[in-house]
């Protein structure tokens, strides 16, 4: 028999016994490969290429054509073709490739279509035009397949085989292969043959009796990991309450079974997926509804991009298709929505979604406002109505409870009430309460003790992270000192890198810290026996040890490499080489990107991992699959900007991005760093980015990227208080913009110009900024952009005293926002409306904006935003004397400030609690609380906001009757004001540098300040005139 012939059965055979059973592939492999079972595999070999080659010569006979005459001549090609094997290769490494492509398969179904796609290439045929050959052909090979099996179950008999599965992995084979012929007999009624190999790899599966047939629920890890589809099935997850007397998932089925489009909404942890799966899994349980295609986001192997192969999918199915996308929103699965558009009025197909709110609710960056597929992507997902998540309720938490205990065995001793309103108390952290829930559950590890500030999920992960880098010290949950310290750190720093990202933990990625460790034999033994020890723990093995580990949420591991992210952050505070980039986090991806790079890399791995299909797919497309891990990290950390000291800058990075690498994605990740660095309150680092993505575009003579990061530079410099710099870049970046013809580029620097104005107090140039800015929003459609022009001429009314104007402006916004379903806008404006309430006094309505404003914020997860709400509100109460409740609304603030390592809302929260301490008298403290916040504003640059805090620092001194010291941080603020061309601080310093000449009794001083102030505040048209023009009075009673 053909020794091809023989390789492709063993892994076959090995497949389909393995598949459900938790048992490896490889494994079942090993004891098939033993050469007292030779002469049998070489018989079930033979049975199959006959079995084969008479039913291929069937359906020729039944189509009536000859088309697949000789498609099984070339089983060499064929294998090749399946292994993705390159020519030239030594025959060793064909050899070793050809043995282990049974890890290219994920089932029998999953093997018998790639077979069929090999044969098919090799014989030239396309069959993503020819569906009914592709069928016939995938149906052929899974009888061929079932005929081997059956060969395969009488040699059984007739050998001690059943014996040695028994002894050796505890499987009874004889019922592995009767549970693997129920299957095979059941591919050619699965319509998943129908899904390519393409779309099958982007992570789209279609619902079947066979499908869940394949898959074992798994009751004990799904509680910390996440809820498969055969865990739904197995009826694992508790529903949960809907709105009204109905569960959830009957909310949800009702619009969808009538043809409506839904979007799944809510916080990370929320149980967005676990509802949706339970949605999918009824749909396909219905007799009366039809086919189901599901792209389960943990499962996506690839970005989605084969459209033509899903709409082929969704064309052929029967009765009323429902598609279901996770994470839709995002770069790696937005192609969706093309599809979304094409089948709108189609009302035998419908599209379920899931999305968190604050990623469907932000804004694409200047980076991607121009790019029509973002901008159409984000119109189209803005028309399909939303599904809110309901907050967790009583019942929820009892019926969780009672899953739990029913699926585990364990006993859950609090009570629903009592978990119930632990959870609304940890409902200010932002983080999904079903995700919350399941660390209040005992789950096989120890409880740990938590502080106050702390939910179970944070002191879940706080602990972890310290045991692994800081092993042997006190408190530790475990003793790891026998590991090499850096080693270990780095391995969970490896696999919470790869969670967090999306990338997928498969053991060959976390063994690539051999490039940095070295490639022997003992250093991969010791990174194998560190993800064992952690097996359990935070992490779950799939049962083959080549297949993606599964671990907790993504949110735990984005908060494990918080709390790296946070150490070094205070050890650059304390250290003199402050800006290189954290070294774990750099090594680990310096591991990982050389795999592009370093052949010997390469080969290192894939000795250690044989026929592993993460690397074969590396190795067929290197320059993508270079991209392909790259983006996922750099989309991590601008999502989650407290990251952003893990990436450093251009400058300071301890690692390289791999040469393979496009030059597209090479400029993305500057530009990336830059907004992270931005949004975390980094002005400086973002600047050095920006400004190194400007000297690219500049040299490419990439006119459109030069704009971009003129636009960006402008908004930084803006950020920093260098308003003639801001206004400078943002000109340039206006007139490309409209050299190019960029509309949406041109209305983002209009906007950006309004903003600078608006600083420096011209509002009439303000207005007309905004205006233009408004005009092409709405020419263009970009009504999200329209409603935040709104919001921004509402401010400026505002600075100007036309209050009842900013309401109109702010309520027009609002209703805009809230039109279009954007959650995060309708805060935003609900906060400006408590603005405009606030400075006319009506002090009761503006707290009742905020708190709005911050229950949206809280609701959607928006922790920065939810931080300015508790300061907003600290304000209104300082305004009305509550003293104590406006230093605990800003000692919130602060808190969630540092958590997120935003250190310019650290540094306002700080100055906003000295404003406080002033009111209380207690100006030793202001001073202190002013002075940190100084210290702040200088070292991220923002000379606006250092200039305010030497204003305050000025008025504590006065209150402190020390006139000197007030004089000199007074007069230190008016040459910054005077320097970036603030003329309203200007005029707010001269009038407090002439209350304290007042104080001094230099009386003609003081007038010359206050003459200053008032004529810049009348120039200004600033209610402040009138405070000015008393003090002037007041100095005229005291002469």
């Amino acid at each position: 028999m053909d020794p091809a012939v023989t390789s492709l059965c063993l892994n076959l055979t090995a497949t389909g016994v393995a598949a459900g059973t938790g048992v490896t592939v490889s494994g079942v492999r090993d004891i098939f490969r033993r050469k007292k079972y030779d002469e049998n595999l070489e018989d079930v070999a033979t049975v199959f290429a006959e079995s084969l080659e008479d039913a291929i010569k069937a359906k020729d006979a039944r189509l009536d054509t000859n088309e697949l005459a000789g498609a099984t001549d070339d089983w060499e090609a064929v294998l090749d073709e399946v292994a993705g094997l390159m020519t030239g290769e030594s025959s060793d490494s064909r050899s070793r490739e050809r043995d282990q492509i049974g890890h290219l398969f994920h089932n029998e179904e999953d093997a018998a279509i790639q077979i069929a796609e090999a044969i098919a290439t090799v014989q030239g045929f396309d069959l993503s035009k020819t569906p009914q050959l592709r069928e016939e052909l995938i149906s052929a090979v899974g009888d061929a397949y079932a005929e081997a099996i059956a060969n395969f179950e009488r040699h059984i008999a007739s050998t001690d085989l059943g014996d040695v599965f028994q002894q050796e992995l505890q499987l009874d084979i004889r019922e592995a292969v009767n549970d693997l012929q129920t299957r095979l007999a059941q591919i050619g009624e699965d319509i998943e043959i129908l899904l390519t190999q393409d779309a099958r790899n982007e992570g789209f599966r279609q619902l079947s009796s066979t499908f869940f047939a394949r898959g074992e629920p798994t009751p004990e890890t799904s509680w910390r990991t996440t809820f498969s589809l055969g865990d739904v099935h197995a009826g694992i997850p508790a529903r949960r309450d809907g709105y009204g007397d109905t569960y959830a998932d009957e909310e949800l089925l009702t619009p969808l079974r009538e043809s409506e489009d839904r979007f799944v909404i809510g916080r990370a942890g929320a149980g967005k997926s676990t509802l949706c799966k339970q949605v999918a899994v009824t749909w396909h349980q219905d007799t009366e509804t039809g086919t189901v295609l599901y792209r389960d986001s943990d499962d996506a192997g690839a970005a989605f991009e084969s459209r033509d192969a899903l709409r082929e999918a969704i064309e052929r199915a029967d009765g009323h298709v429902l598609v279901v996308v996770e994470d839709a929103i995002r770069a790696n699965a937005n192609a969706i929505f093309r599809l979304i558009e094409e089948y709108g009025i189609d009302t035998d197909v419908t599209f379920l979604l899931d999305a968190r709110e604050a990623e469907l609710d932000t804004e694409p960056d200047a980076q991607t406002l121009d790019r029509g597929s973002e901008r159409r992507h984000r119109e189209i997902a803005s028309a399909i109505e939303r599904y809110e998540l309901p907050e967790i309720s009583e019942a929820d938490i009892a019926r969780t409870i009672d899953a739990f205990e029913e699926a585990t065995g364990t006993t859950v001793e609090r009570s629903a009430t009592v978990l119930h309103d632990e959870l609304q108390s940890e409902a200010t952290e932002g983080f999904g309460a079903f995700l919350l829930l399941s660390f209040h559950l005992p789950f096989g590890d120890t409880a740990v003790e938590r502080d106050d500030t702390e939910t179970g999920l944070e002191a879940h992960v706080r602990s972890r992270y310290q045991t692994l880098m800081q092993p042997g010290s006190d408190g530790t949950l475990r003793d790891l000192s026998r590991f090499d310290r850096d080693l270990l750190a780095d391995v969970g720093v490896m696999v919470n890198l790869l969670n967090a990202s999306g990338i997928g933990i498969y053991p060959e990625l976390v063994h690539t810290l051999g490039y940095e460790f070295g490639h022997d034999i003992g250093t991969h033994d010791e990174i194998h026996e560190i993800r064992e020890t952690l097996e359990g723990w935070f992490l779950f093995q799939t049962g083959d040890k080549e297949e993606q580990v599964l671990t907790t949420h993504e949110l735990w591991s984005t908060l494990y490499l918080r709390a790296l992210a946070r150490d070094h952050q205070q050890q650059q505070t304390d250290s003199r080489r402050r800006d290189r980039s954290e070294p774990h986090a750099a090594r680990c991806m310096n591991a990982l990107f050389a795999l592009f790079d370093e052949d010997s890399h390469r080969e290192a791995i894939e000795r250690e991992f044989p026929g592993s299909s993460v690397m074969t797919a590396i190795d067929a497309d290197t320059d993508v699959k270079a991209d392909e891990y790259v983006r996922p990290i750099f989309e991590l950390v601008e999502r989650w900007p407290v990251l952003a000291p893990l990436a450093g800058t251009t400058n300071t990075a301890r690692y390289d991005l791999p040469a393979a690498c496009s030059d597209q994605t090479h400029q993305w990740v500057t530009a990336n760093r830059g907004h992270a660095h931005r949004h975390r309150g980094a002005y400086q680092k973002a600047q050095t980015e920006y400004e190194k993505r400007l000297n690219e575009a500049q040299d490419t003579g990439d006119r459109q990227g030069e704009a971009k990061s003129l636009d960006n530079l402008g908004v930084v410099a803006k950020n920093l208080g260098e308003y003639e710099n801001a206004r400078e870049y943002l000109q340039q970046s206006l007139t490309i913009f409209r050299d190019i013809d960029n509309r949406q580029g041109e209305a983002q620097s209009l906007g950006n110009l309004g903003a600078v104005a608006e600083n420096l107090g011209e509002y009439e140039d303000a207005r007309k900024y905004l205006q233009e800015s408004l005009v092409i929003k709405r020419n263009i459609g970009n009504r999200q952009g329209e409603a935040e022009s709104l919001g921004h001429l509402g401010v400026v009314a505002k600075n100007q005293g036309g209050y009842e104007d900013a309401q109109e402006y702010h309520r027009q916004s609002l209703e805009i926002f809230r039109d279009i379903g954007d959650r995060q806008g309708e805060a935003r404006s609900l906060g400006n409306l408590g603005v405009v309430a606030r400075h006319v006094g009506e002090y009761e309505d503006a707290r009742e904006y905020y708190q709005q404003s911050l229950a949206i914020f809280r609701d959607i997860g928006d922790r920065q935003l939810e931080a300015t709400s508790l300061g907003n509100i600290g304000l209104v109460a300082r305004h009305l004397g509550e003293y104590e409740n406006a230093r605990e609304y800003h000692q919130q603030s602060l808190a969630i400030e540092r958590d997120i390592g935003n250190r310019r809302g650290e540094a306002t929260s700080l100055n906003n609690l000295g404003l406080v301490a002033q009111k209380l008298g207690e100006y030793e403290n202001a001073r202190e609380y002013h002075q940190q916040s100084l210290e702040i504003f200088r070292d991220i640059g923002d000379r606006q906001r250092e200039a305010r805090s030497l204003n305050n620092l000025g008025l504590v001194a006065r209150h402190l009757d020390e006139y000197g010291n007030a004089r000199e941080y007074h007069q230190q603020s008016l040459t910054i004001f005077r320097n970036i061309g603030d003329r309203q601080g200007e005029a707010k310093n001269l009038d407090n540098l002439g209350m304290v000449a007042a104080e001094l009794g230099e009386q003609e001083e003081a007038r010359e300040y206050y003459q200053q102030s008032l004529r810049i505040f009348r120039e200004l048209e600033h209610t402040y005139a009138e405070r000015v023009e008393s003090h002037l009075e007041e100095l005229s009673e005291d002469g």
